[in-house]
C-alpha cells in the first residue's frame, strides 16, 4: 500500500538528502575551526536549519510509514474477517437463489403445461370448425339439390302437381331450419376458438415471462457464486497456512501419541513378564506347599482312621466313631482344607471321612474331573463318577440332602432296625463344628431328613 503523501522512491530521496544534509553540516563545522573565514555563520545556519528541516521531514515520514503499515496490519486482519463474512452470506444467498430457481422452474414446467393444453385447444377447436363447416355446406348442397330453385315459379304452373309442391315446401322448409341451427352452432364454436386462441396468447405470455424471470434469478445465482469464489480465494492463502499449521502439529501429535503408546506398550509388557515370573513362582511354592501339608494331612489321617477303626468296632456290626476323632487336627487351615473344601463346613467333615474311611483316599473337591462343591451337589457328582447313590443307608455311607440353599451331609454311623440311622456331622446343630445325631428318621425329609445315601 502507499503512503497517503509520499511514494517509496521519494521517502528514500529524502532520507538521503537528511543524510546528507547532516554530514555536510558536521563537515562545515569542523572545516569552520580551521578556517574561520570560509564560510560566514549566517550560510552555516542555513544549512544547518535546511538539513534540520530535513531530518524532521524523514522523521515525519518515517512515523507515517509506521503509522500506515500498523494501519494496512490492521485492515487487512478487518478485510480477512470481512472476507469470511461475505463468504458466509455468499454461501447462504446461493443456497436462496438456487432454491428460488426450484420454485421458478416449477413454474415454468407449469406455464409449458398450460401453453401445450391451449395450442391443443386451439388445434382441436379448428379442427372441429372445420369439419362442422364442411358438414354444414355438404347437408345444405344435398338440401338445395332436392329442392328446385323455381319452386316459386311451379307453384303457378300446372307442371307440378299439389304432392309435389307440398314436398317442396316441406324441403325448403328443413333446410331454412337447418341451416339456422348449423349458422349457430358455428358461431358457438368459432367463440369458442376465440376464447381458446386468447388463452394460447396468455399462455404464451406467462411461458416467456416465467422463461426470463428464471434466467434472471440463473444471473442472480451465478453472480453469488462468483462473489462467493472470489471471497474463498482471498481467505484462501490464510485458511491454506492454517491448514498446513493444523496438520503438521496433528502429525507431530500423532507421532508423539504413537511413541508413547509404543513406550507405554514396552512397560505393559515388562510389567505382565514381571507379574507372571512372580505368579508362577507363587503358584509353585503354593503347590509345594500344598502338596506338602496334604502329605502330611494323609499320614496323619491314616493314623487316626486306623486307631479309629481299633476303638470303634466291636461283636458283629461295624459302626464308625462317634467323635470328629483327628479331623479338627488334621484339617483346620481356617480357610479351604488340603482336599479343596471349607474347613468347619458339613462337605469337609464328610469329604475327610470319606478319604480316611473308605477306599477313595484321594477324594476331593475336584474328584476325576467333576466339581462336588456344595451339598446340594453331591448326589448327581458321585453317579457321574460311578459311585452308587441310592435309599438304603449303610455304615460308613454319606447321607444327602437337597433341601436348603446348600443342602446337608452326613457320616452314617450306625443303622437301626427300625430305619433309623446316627450320624455324625459339621455344621449342623453347632455351627462351624461338631455334632451326632441318633435315630434320625433320615425318610420324613425337610430340614432334618435326608434324601438318599452315597455308598463310597
Amino acid at each position: 500500500m502507499r503512503l497517503p503523501h509520499f511514494s517509496h522512491d521519494r521517502l528514500r530521496r529524502a532520507r538521503r538528502l537528511a543524510a546528507g544534509a547532516v554530514m555536510f553540516s558536521v563537515v562545515a563545522s569542523v572545516a569552520s575551526t580551521g578556517v574561520a573565514h570560509a564560510e560566514s555563520n549566517q550560510d552555516r545556519r542555513d544549512r544547518l536549519e535546511s538539513a534540520l528541516k530535513t531530518s524532521q521531514e524523514s522523521l515525519r515520514n518515517s512515523k507515517a510509514e509506521a503509522a500506515t503499515a500498523q494501519q494496512n496490519l490492521t485492515t487487512s486482519q478487518q478485510r480477512l474477517a470481512s472476507q469470511q463474512a461475505v463468504l458466509s452470506q455468499a454461501r447462504s444467498d446461493v443456497a436462496a437463489a438456487r432454491k428460488a430457481d426450484a420454485a421458478l422452474a416449477v413454474k415454468l414446467d407449469q406455464a409449458k403445461a398450460d401453453l401445450r393444453a391451449a395450442d391443443d385447444a386451439v388445434a382441436a377447436g379448428r379442427t372441429q370448425l372445420a369439419a362442422d363447416r364442411k358438414k354444414y355446406a355438404t347437408t345444405m348442397n344435398r338440401l338445395i339439390q332436392q329442392s328446385s330453385p323455381l319452386q316459386g315459379i311451379a307453384v303457378f304452373t300446372t307442371n307440378l302437381t299439389t304432392n309435389d309442391i307440398n314436398q317442396r315446401t316441406q324441403w325448403s322448409a328443413v333446410a331454412t331450419d337447418y341451416s339456422k341451427k348449423a349458422v349457430e352452432e358455428i358461431s358457438a364454436k368459432v367463440v369458442q376458438l376465440q376464447a381458446a386462441e386468447k388463452t394460447q396468447a396468455a399462455a404464451t405470455r406467462q411461458a416467456a415471462q416465467r422463461k426470463k424471470e428464471s434466467q434472471a434469478h440463473l444471473e442472480t445465482t451465478r453472480v453469488l457464486e462468483k462473489e462467493a469464489a472470489l471471497a474463498a480465494d482471498a481467505v484462501a492463502s490464510t485458511v491454506k497456512l492454517n491448514a498446513a499449521t493444523a496438520a503438521e502439529k496433528q502429525a507431530q501429535l500423532a507421532a508423539d501419541q504413537a511413541a508413547t503408546s509404543k513406550i507405554k506398550g514396552q512397560v505393559a509388557e515388562v510389567n505382565a513378564a514381571i507379574k507372571r515370573a512372580a505368579a508362577r513362582k507363587a503358584a509353585a511354592a503354593a503347590a509345594a506347599a500344598r502338596r506338602q501339608a496334604e502329605e502330611a494331612s494323609n499320614r496323619l489321617a491314616t493314623a487316626a482312621a486306623s486307631a479309629d477303626r481299633k476303638t470303634s468296632r466291636s461283636g458283629s456290626g461295624r459302626h464308625a466313631s462317634n467323635t470328629a476323632g483327628s479331623y479338627s487336627a488334621v484339617a483346620n487351615y481356617n480357610g479351604v482344607d488340603p482336599w479343596g473344601f471349607y474347613w468347619g463346613q458339613c462337605v469337609s467333615y464328610a469329604a475327610w471321612k470319606v478319604r480316611t474311611t473308605t477306599g477313595w483316599s484321594n477324594f476331593q473337591n475336584q474328584t476325576n474331573g467333576v466339581h462336588f462343591g456344595n451339598a446340594v451337589n453331591w448326589g448327581a457328582a458321585a453317579r457321574s463318577i460311578g459311585v452308587r447313590v441310592d435309599t438304603s443307608p449303610s455304615v460308613d455311607s454319606v447321607a444327602w440332602r437337597t433341601s436348603g440353599y446348600a443342602g446337608h451331609v452326613a457320616w452314617v454311623t450306625a443303622v437301626h432296625s427300625d430305619g433309623t440311622i446316627d450320624v455324625s456331622e459339621y455344621n449342623f446343630q453347632v455351627p462351624g463344628g461338631f455334632g451326632t445325631r441318633s435315630h434320625v428318621n433320615w425318610s420324613a425329609g425337610g430340614s432334618t431328613g435326608f434324601d438318599g445315601f452315597i455308598h463310597f
